[in-house]
This record gives structure tokens, C-alpha cells and sequence, in this order.
């Protein structure tokens, strides 16, 4: 549970943003003038607001970019997180973190790819979200091979200013190296925030007692894994109270897609293997999110299959233009209660033609866009042709209903609707990557979508830029809609991909 005194929570409003590794003075992180939100919507608390590193109430943005030069070493990695306030995002109100830079572990180096993943949590319960960072390239120290690394960068009143933790890595990572993705969640119902790494050898899940000096102790969990293991979905997918674990990646099958998916249950006695989620004609999960798309108290959980969607199987008529999966939480368990369901852009309302290289589905993101209390859901379609333009990119936000996810009043945004900042141009992949998270506080989610391809620069073909557009009662809406790339952070190197990876 996240206490935090009046004293401290006033305090923090008056603070200024730190920067690790680029040493930039910022404006404050807060607005004193901060509107009440609307009676109708209920404003995110300390107890529920994901990604609040610094305590003063709004989501902060986090975008990484794995293959920034760091200190003239390429693909050593950065992250760069934007602080959220009643105005919305700006890079004025920035943290740059980098590997041996402001007092976080290890050294920045060729090939790391530092940000490969992001996610965060409140590991020890001071009541500030801590960012946790995979570095997917990182080496053995002898240079040996690859063994991936993890990284705990604490939150605090001055946001993400005080430093990390290395998580020490487990397992013989080589091949498959330790920090796939990793994941923050209540796994045992004490109100506790428990991490959760995924590693070449199993998930590794952390028990309470997480702290800046000591990570806490380690298990492994191997139930139910397949050998190509590639992300993690967390929700309290049975109203339990405890978050369980879904893990998906790709399974060597004769005859069947290759789709994998396994669910974990959690609670007191601590985690446990239920249940294989897909089956032999299933389209492959490359993303997930999780959130109550019917407000019926379970979590429910979307898959993206922007790519690998199998081909021949009768469940995908999209083939390789990508689909996303839908799967009821339930008080039995994840997908034992009504049946999954199958989005793509044949679906009824929902905007577009299937088309071989749309990739529907590359990326998805759950969050309550209008305030009505039904998660939606953000799809990424970055081969998506617009005006004539190949993979110019789109996104695509479903809204949640009593019915579940539905294609009424789906939402088509792309850098060609009226009021978007910039062009749209051929191979830009807008939506390459998206997320729902609330950086202005009023009880919507607000939009971030990245385009990896986007040029900033002359001659560039893949600077890559983010986009951020608010919620609203009738979904993502262009009024006050922002945009920012590497330039405006002072970053000077080109064809990165910058903010390639969000928070999940």
C-alpha cells in the first residue's frame, strides 16, 4: 500500500526534475494551478496511479530509445522520461538516464541496448514508482556473452534523481539472456509491489523486501515454459486480489501456429501454473496489455499479433495483417469463462481493410481513454498506407463496453488527421508503438504513439519522434496534441529510433 504524509506530497509539487547523464536544469515538475477533475471521472490516487516516479500525482511518460549512443559508445541505450502535469507532457520537465551516469549501476557500452524493455512499481513501498530498465545486450564481464542485465532506478520526490539498484543475474543466460522483460505486480495480495524478470532459464519472481541495498530473494518458476519464451502480462485476472502472470512467446508445434501463452496464478501460497491460453490455431502473441474492458472487476487481456498470425488458420482472416486476441478475466481463471475474441480491421467498426503488411496488432496498450470506466485499447498499425503512402502508420483505438471490447466508435489517428503535428510520410510506421497512460491527471488516459521511422533530421530515414494526445469522453482527442523527438531533449544523433520503446 503507498502512504505518503501531506508534507511530502506538498513538498514534492515545489521540486525541480534532475537529469542523469545530460546535465540540463528543468522547470518544476509540477503546476500549482492544477484543475479539479470533473465529478464524473475518478481522478488516478497514490494507490492506483502507474508510473508516478515523483509523487506529485500524474503519470510520467517513459520512452527509451536501446539504440542511442551513449559517450561515442553506439547502441549503448537511454531513457528519457517526460513528467506528466495538468499541462500535459513537455521535454522541459526531463530525466535522461544512462548506464554509470547520476549513480546508476554499470557502464555504458557498445551493444548494450539499455531500455530493450521499461516498466515500473513501487518495489520498497516509499510510496514513489521506481522504473525498471532490461539491458538485453548487456555482456558477461569478461566479454564472453551476452547476459542481459536488469535495473532498478529509484523514484522519489525529485522523480527519478537518486540513483539504481542492480538486480543481480540469474540463471545461464547466454543464449536467452536474463531481462527479456520484466514486469511489477502484487503477486501475493499484501498491497506489496513483487518484480517479476523473465530470463533465459524461467521467470524469476522477487518476494517482499525489495530495497535499495538488498533486492529481495529470488525464485524460479519453469511450469508450463515453452523454450522461446518473449513477454509478460500481469493482472488480477480473477478478482482475487492478487496479480497473476501470463508469459507468451513462440513453441515449436507440427501443424499449429506456434502461439504459447501460459497463465500463473498468484495469492498468499505464491505463484502456481493454471493453464495453457492458446491452442494450435491461435495467432502468436508479440505484445500484450491488460486492463477491465467490461467493468465487471476481473482484468482482461489483449494480445497483439502484428505480424505472426497464422496464416492458414481459420481463426485469423487477417493473416499477416495482424489481429489482436481478446481474453476475459473470469473468477475461474484467465479465458474460462466467455469466449476469446478476435479483432482486426474486417471487424465491424473497426476503421481500415485488412492488407498484407498493415501489422495490426504490433503494439498494444489498455486504458481508460474516455472516463466512463471501460478500459479501450490502442492498437499500433504501422504498415498501414495513408493517402497513397506505404506504412505511413496508424492507430486504432477500440473502446471497452458493458458487451466487452467492441468496434463501435473506434477511432482511426494518423499524422494526416486534422490536428496532429507533422506529416504523414511513406515508411514513418506511426504506431510502431503505443500507450495509454495519464500524464495529465484528469481520470483519462492520454495517448502516446511513437513512429520508429519517422525522420527528423536531413537525410535521416529513422530518427523516430512520439506523439501525445489527450483522452476525452469521445475517446483520443487532437486538442492540445504534442509531439517530440531527440532534437528537443539536445540529443544530436540520428536514425535511433527514438522512444521506439514505452512503458508497459
Amino acid at each position: 500500500m503507498r502512504i505518503r504524509n501531506a508534507a511530502i506530497a506538498t513538498a514534492a509539487t515545489a521540486l525541480v526534475a534532475g537529469t542523469i547523464g545530460v546535465p540540463v536544469v528543468h522547470a518544476a515538475l509540477t503546476d500549482h494551478n492544477r484543475p479539479t477533475a470533473s465529478p464524473s471521472l475518478q481522478r488516478p490516487t497514490s494507490a492506483t496511479l502507474r508510473d508516478d516516479f515523483n509523487g506529485d500525482g500524474y503519470a510520467d511518460l517513459v520512452t527509451a530509445t536501446p539504440k542511442a549512443p551513449v559517450g561515442g559508445e553506439a547502441n549503448a541505450g537511454q531513457v528519457v522520461v517526460v513528467y506528466g502535469s495538468a499541462n500535459g507532457v513537455s521535454p522541459s520537465r526531463s530525466t535522461t538516464i544512462t548506464q554509470g551516469a547520476g549513480h546508476v549501476p554499470g557502464t555504458a557500452e557498445a551493444g548494450d541496448a539499455f531500455g530493450t524493455k521499461v516498466t515500473s512499481g513501487d518495489l520498497d513501498g516509499d510510496g514513489y514508482d521506481d522504473l525498471v530498465v532490461t539491458a538485453e545486450g548487456e555482456k558477461a564481464d569478461d566479454g564472453s556473452g551476452r547476459t542481459g542485465s536488469v535495473t532498478v532506478v529509484w523514484g522519489g520526490p525529485r522523480g527519478l534523481t537518486g540513483g539504481g539498484t542492480a538486480v543481480p543475474t540469474q540463471g545461464s543466460p547466454n543464449e536467452r539472456p536474463f531481462g527479456l522483460d520484466a514486469a511489477v505486480a502484487d503477486l501475493d495480495g499484501d498491497e506489496g509491489q513483487n518484480l517479476v524478470v523473465l530470463g533465459g532459464d524461467g521467470m524469476w519472481t522477487y518476494a517482499d523486501g525489495f530495497t535499495r541495498t538488498r533486492p529481495s530473494a529470488a525464485s524460479l518458476v519453469t511450469d508450463g515454459f515453452t523454450e522461446d519464451p518473449a513477454g509478460l502480462a500481469t493482472g488480477d485476472f480473477t478478482g482475487s486480489g492478487s496479480s497473476g502472470i501470463v508469459v507468451y512467446g513462440v513453441q515449436d508445434a507440427d501443424e499449429s501456429s506456434g502461439a504459447w501463452a501460459a497463465v500463473y496464478t498468484g495469492g498468499p501460497g505464491g505463484l502456481a501454473y493454471q493453464r495453457q491460453l492458446t491452442d494450435g490455431v491461435s495467432a502468436v502473441p508479440q505484445t500484450a496489455g491488460v486492463g477491465d474492458l467490461d467493468k465487471d472487476g476481473f482484468d482482461d487481456l489483449v494480445t497483439g499479433s502484428g505480424s505472426t498470425c497464422c496464416e492458414d488458420s481459420v481463426d485469423d482472416p487477417s493473416a499477416s495483417a495482424g489481429l489482436i486476441t481478446v481474453y476475459y478475466g473470469h473468477e475461474n481463471g484467465l479465458g474460462t469463462g466467455r469466449r476469446r475474441e478476435l479483432f482486426h480491421q474486417d471487424t465491424p467498426g473497426v476503421p481500415g481493410l485488412n492488407e498484407w503488411v498493415d501489422h495490426f496488432g504490433t503494439s498494444v496498450s489498455v486504458g481508460d481513454a474516455t472516463g466512463d470506466g471501460y478500459a479501450d485499447v490502442a492498437v499500433g498499425v504501422p504498415g498501414e498506407a495513408v493517402g497513397g503512402r506505404t506504412a505511413t502508420g496508424s492507430v486504432v483505438l477500440l473502446k471497452g463496453s458493458a458487451n466487452g471490447l467492441t468496434g463501435t466508435g473506434a477511432q482511426a489517428l494518423h499524422q494526416d488527421t486534422a490536428g496532429v503535428p507533422g506529416v504523414g510520410e511513406k515508411q514513418d510506421h506511426f504506431g510502431s508503438t503505443v500507450l495509454l497512460t495519464d500524464v495529465d491527471g484528469d481520470g483519462r488516459t492520454d495517448l502516446t504513439a511513437a513512429a520508429n521511422g519517422e525522420d527528423v533530421t536531413a537525410g535521416a530515414t529513422a530518427d523516430g519522434a512520439a506523439w501525445v494526445l489527450r483522452g476525452s469522453a469521445s475517446g483520443a482527442t487532437t486538442t492540445g496534441a504534442t509531439s517530440f523527438s531527440a532534437p528537443k531533449f539536445g540529443f544530436t544523433y540520428r536514425d535511433k529510433e527514438f522512444a521506439s520503446v514505452l512503458n508497459h
